[in-house]
């Protein structure tokens, strides 16, 4: 039987069956969810869920149950539901999202039994459960994580409290300049491959700009001559060009006509730099590097 037969429509019914083109949506609503339990036998759609792909079943259900409550919703409508023992009751959406993260977490370490997720790692795609980790771990040390939940987590192995990697990540940049003495790690650069560093980098820059960076791991990144600022690294970057440039052209300064830069970017850039001293609006510091190299002010 078809379940557009099983729904009562009532009498004036037109649009092939349907007295309205509600109906008809209700009724195909209606197979979806049918669909959905038959695919998903422990389990109802949450509130954002979408099922099939681009159709927001979710939303519909939930709809039903506020309709229900406020008796709204036609007899004929609540007897089909009933039928797939459809819960009434609103779930409690956030304890349905953790379960669901927790369930993918245990997925993803039967795929990658050595390793947990990265910060910004999706699993599956488009399912941002490295983030999701990122806060449980968030709101362990902030002690707001439920003793339940720390249970199950701690009865897969997962780790709470990661241990302080600070120093390694702190000798692997110095083996990142050592190997590229000219710049610095981009935000999402990879060194090695897998080691976010650049990212360990933006957090170092974040800590200090919050008067929250150790002293003394402030003070092992400044003896390095590590970049604080963002805007410093773009600038050093030209500088070191500069510098390389004038290695090889010791007479010259670059102009229009230096065929030799691979980026001709050089030459606004020392433009600018004059320009910027002009209006007193380029920083002491930067206006010694370019004396130290004989700038062409």
């Amino acid at each position: 039987m078809k379940l557009s037969s099983k729904f009562e429509i009532g009498k004036g019914a037109s649009m092939g069956g349907f007295a309205t083109r509600w109906d008809e949506q209700w009724v195909r609503q209606y197979g979806h969810l049918v669909r959905y339990r038959l695919k998903h036998k422990d389990s109802w759609p949450s509130a954002l869920e979408e099922f099939p792909k681009g159709n927001r079943l979710g939303q519909w259900a939930h709809r039903q149950r506020d309709l229900h409550g406020r008796r709204k919703l036609d007899a004929s409508r609540v007897k089909l539901l009933n039928k797939l023992d459809f819960p009434w009751e609103k779930p409690d959406e956030r304890e349905s999202h953790w379960s669901r993260q927790f369930q993918y977490l245990k997925d993803y370490r039967k795929a990658n039994p050595g390793q947990w997720p990265f910060a910004r790692e999706e699993f599956p795609k488009g399912n941002r459960l490295g983030l999701w980790v990122w806060r449980q771990r968030q709101n362990h040390a902030r002690k707001t994580l439920g003793r339940e939940r720390q249970q199950a987590l701690v009865k897969i192995g997962f780790p709470l409290v990661l241990p302080d990697s600070w120093e390694s990540h702190f000798q692997t940049l110095k083996e990142y300049r050592s190997k590229h003495p000219e710049r610095w790690p981009k935000a999402r650069e990879e060194f090695p491959a897998g080691n976010r560093l650049g990212l360990w980098c933006h957090l170092q820059r974040c800590a200090y700009k919050a008067d929250k960076l150790d002293a003394d791991r402030a003070s092992k990144l400044n003896r390095i001559g590590f970049q604080w600022s963002v805007k410093n690294l773009g600038w050093m970057r030209y500088f070191e060009q500069l510098k390389e440039y004038k290695r090889k052209h010791s007479a010259k300064w670059p102009t229009l006509e230096a065929a030799v830069l691979e980026d001709k970017r050089l030459i606004s850039w020392c433009s600018a730099q004059r320009h910027k001293r002009k209006l007193k609006k380029l920083d002491k510091d930067k206006v010694e590097l370019l004396n130290k190299l004989g700038f062409r002010w």
